[in-house]
């Protein structure tokens, strides 16, 4: 046989025989929840729905403002399967929420103790997550709900969607970079902290130390040191009314509130300065 038809021959026999083309089929999410920086237990939606205490519970969703309903298991059960019997005893410790977004809610153990936390792992209304409506994002693949009336964000409990991830820690030991060291006990930075802590580091961080849905508040340079103090206030108290934004108003806080936050970001910026 000619070399040129040899060489042609060779090529057909080459594209006709079968190959194996690798697919890469992703894994299912799972609610991975960590320990002291380690995985101590990982569950898909599926194993959610194989555990005894899975079932549909039905809820006033602030989110959709009606009924709704989902396949979900008791937070409880789950933070005791992760975390062992005694979890519940830690009296410093938090439990902190990852969400896709960047979003990261906590909420004292001694909140997460009680009853009515859910975790919803399947909408019960539709094959699929409903998106909700204005913000059009998908709760899934995991929501925390909870089913007493009381028991509302501005309550302290916490209700983050889209969560990947749940971790136990102490929040200074998580965040020791926003920490206002040096200041006195019981001053205006300190209680400027504890609101902080309590209602701005789901979103925004100090010195990298927080969540990332929201500007950094000290890095690279304090917030106090380039915004009217006047406006500023203003601007957290009723976000609403400057522009469209995710920030949610902050009516509750009061006008003592806004200046010890104010007070907690000059201190932060003068630390920062004196590096």
């Amino acid at each position: 046989m000619p070399a040129h038809r040899s060489g042609i021959f060779l090529l057909v026999l080459l594209f006709a025989v079968p190959t194996t083309i690798a697919v890469d089929v992703a894994a299912p999410p799972a609610l991975v929840f960590v320990s002291n920086d380690k995985s101590v237990l990982r569950l898909t939606a599926a194993d959610l729905a194989k555990r005894p205490a899975a079932r549909v519970f039905e809820i006033d969703d602030p989110f959709y403002k009606r009924r709704k309903r989902y396949r979900a298991v008791p937070l409880k059960d789950l933070l005791t399967a992760a975390y062992g019997g005694s979890w519940g005893e830690n009296a410093l410790g938090e439990v902190f929420f990852d969400a896709l977004d960047g979003y990261r809610s906590h909420a004292p153990v001694s909140v997460l103790m009680n009853d009515g936390g859910m975790i919803a792992f399947a909408d019960a209304d539709s094959p699929y997550w409903e998106k909700t409506p204005g913000k059009g994002v998908e709760p899934g693949p995991f929501y925390l709900f909870w089913t007493g009336s009381a028991q509302t964000k501005k309550n302290g409990y916490p209700w983050p969607w889209q969560i990947t991830g749940v971790k136990m820690a102490v929040l200074e030991d998580e965040y020791p970079k926003a920490l206002p060291k040096g200041a006195a006990p019981g001053s205006a930075a300190v209680r400027g902290w504890n609101i902080f802590r309590k209602s701005c580091i789901s979103c925004h961080a100090v010195n990298g130390a927080g969540a990332d849905v929201g500007p950094d508040l000290n890095e690279p340079r304090g917030i106090t040191s380039y915004h009217n103090k006047k406006y500023l206030k203003a601007y957290i108290l009723q976000p609403s009314a400057f522009r469209h934004t995710k920030m949610p108003d902050f009516g509750e806080l009061t006008p003592d509130d806004l200046n010890d936050l104010m007070s907690y970001f000059d201190h932060m910026n003068v630390l920062a300065r004196a590096k």
